[in-house]
């Protein structure tokens, strides 16, 4: 396998081999530099920035107690709401299993739960951007990414995905954190009479996976006043010889060994019959979200068919 020379400047491999050739394991040499961050260290670092806006959302919460949930309107005359929801387990919650499962604690879930409602009542349509999937991995602990049973959680799974569909106006949910492009629906828990109450989920990896591409989301007003969410990956152009080269290379074989689209077992492992695979590894669709009558009236008004 080898280690990364820290000491270069794009981490060279050395030591690499066989584990015979090798009396002792390979070191690397320490750094003090390189240690774990607290989220609230991390969450400071947004706000030393040249750029705009400083804290780059992290502004608009209590960023010194390590509250990392948020939500904005883009622009004032569009009625999307997005809501920046921290679903990531604490440093100090005392688990010795992988800090990988879907968690919120009391003070996140009565803010989501507020969030929502006040959406409902502004009239907005809602996005969810989120770091972990919900409903794509089995529940722990019988998976490293499912969402966490431990008592400290505030919400069952279950209970958080029917708060969701209680909302019609909620849109979808984006996240990461699996490293695969997929699209999951949660349809209404009555299609025939509620449809507006099934919302998509959209997955994204990030660009040190194959096939290494980036996420763009176009949301159109239908003329029959349903709403389409165009999602795009799009791939980086990478020039021969640069570090974005060599990385390519390596996330190919990383799909190779790691077999990530086997589609038995690793992209799939709930055999959830709403999730589509696509064998490239890329997942670029057109969803539909019917709008609740209340909705479809206010958007009939800010926007008359000519």
């Amino acid at each position: 396998m080898g280690v990364f020379d820290g000491s270069t400047p794009y981490g060279d491999i050395i030591n690499a081999g066989p584990v015979g050739n090798f009396r002792s394991a390979p070191k690397v040499a320490a750094d003090p530099d390189r240690r774990s961050l607290l989220r609230t260290e991390w969450m400071s670092e947004f706000f030393k920035t040249s750029s705009s806006p400083v804290g780059h959302g992290f502004n608009l919460t209590d960023a010194e107690t390590g509250f990392a949930c948020y939500s904005f309107v883009s622009k004032s005359t569009i009625p999307i709401k997005v809501i920046v929801l921290d679903d990531t387990q604490k440093e100090n919650d005392g688990s010795a299993d992988i800090h990988g499962h879907g968690f919120l604690d009391k003070a996140r879930w009565a803010w989501l739960k507020k969030e929502l409602a006040d959406g409902d009542a502004a009239g907005q349509i809602m996005i969810i951007a989120a770091h972990i999937p919900i409903n794509v991995e089995v529940t722990a602990p019988n998976s490293e990414m499912g969402w966490w049973t431990d008592p400290q959680n505030a919400v069952t799974l279950p209970n958080l995905i029917a708060e969701l569909q209680n909302h019609p106006n909620l849109l979808m949910w984006l996240s990461g954190h699996r490293h695969l492009n997929t699209v999951k629906a949660f349809i209404s828990p009555d299609p025939v009479n509620a449809p507006e109450k099934g919302f998509w989920q959209v997955e994204t990896p990030s660009l040190r996976d194959f096939p290494q591409q980036f996420r763009t989301f176009e949301i159109y007003l239908n003329s029959d006043y349903t709403i389409s969410i165009v999602t795009t990956d799009a791939d980086p152009a990478v020039k021969d010889g640069t570090p974005a080269a060599v990385s390519r290379k390596y996330a190919i074989a990383a799909a190779q060994i790691v077999g990530t689209w086997d589609l038995t077992t690793n992209w799939n492992p709930t055999g959830d019959s709403t999730i589509k695979p696509m064998l490239t590894g890329s997942y670029n669709a057109e969803l539909v979200k019917q709008l609740s009558p209340e909705m479809k009236a206010k958007m009939m008004t800010l926007y008359p068919t000519p």
